[in-house]
């Protein structure tokens, strides 16, 4: 029974993991509506283990209960890091915002990547790990390391993601809602993107995406 319990969640943790990396590696922009294809194929591992699992939205932190606490918490997360990032644009004269006009449509649309992002992190990579693996720190450092992993061969990116990943896993575990966890997914990849210079981030790109990459051009 054992083996069983730690096969499937394994399994579901190899099938996220592998549409992800294809997509990335393989297959992103090779015809009309790959996208789409791969955000389907992605809710549709994830509906499966959670199906598999027995969990509701509660349990993925689709929920208006915790919302306030968890708020609060990633708030005073978000806020040290984005003094940071501000004073490290200050420092390399780097920082680039877009024009006021552009911030709700750019936060719009870093919420709702971030939203996915975290979803796989959260509600998959770090709810399978809590199921096979003992203790809280495994769960979140085994998460945090597939969800790193993801963003190769960008070293920014990757560290960063490591991070970012620990803390969400952390906040999740205290107060799980994954609205406010999108939210500042996308909050904190507006700032990363407004405060550094592209020789640090490389774009924000992935995959093949970064070996192209030439920052300036």
């Amino acid at each position: 029974m054992q083996h069983r319990t730690v096969r499937q969640p394994l399994a579901e943790i190899v099938a996220l993991a592998g549409l992800l990396t294809s997509y990335i590696w393989f297959w992103a922009g090779t015809f009309g509506g790959d996208f789409t294809l791969c955000v389907i194929l992605y809710l549709g591992i994830g509906l499966a283990a959670h199906i598999r699992a027995g969990e509701g939205p509660a349990d993925l932190g689709l929920r208006l209960d915790t919302f306030g606490r968890a708020g609060r918490e990633a708030l005073l997360a978000t806020i040290p890091v984005g003094l940071v990032l501000a004073g490290a644009g200050a420092l390399l004269g780097s920082l680039h915002f877009p024009a006021l006009p552009l911030w709700p449509r750019s936060l719009r649309d870093g919420i709702v990547w971030g939203a996915l992002q975290q979803y796989g992190l959260l509600a998959v990579f770090y709810r399978r790990f809590c199921e096979m693996l003992p203790g809280r720190r495994r769960p979140l450092l085994a998460a945090s390391a597939a969800f790193a992993l993801l963003h190769l061969p960008n070293p920014f990116l990757t560290l960063a993601t490591f991070g970012a990943g620990a803390l969400s896993c952390w906040l999740f575990r205290r107060s799980p809602n994954l609205i406010v966890l999108g939210i500042m997914h996308g909050v904190i990849s507006f700032l990363i993107s407004a405060a550094l210079p592209d020789t640090i981030t490389m774009g924000m790109r992935v995959g093949p995406g970064f070996f192209r990459f030439v920052p300036g051009r």
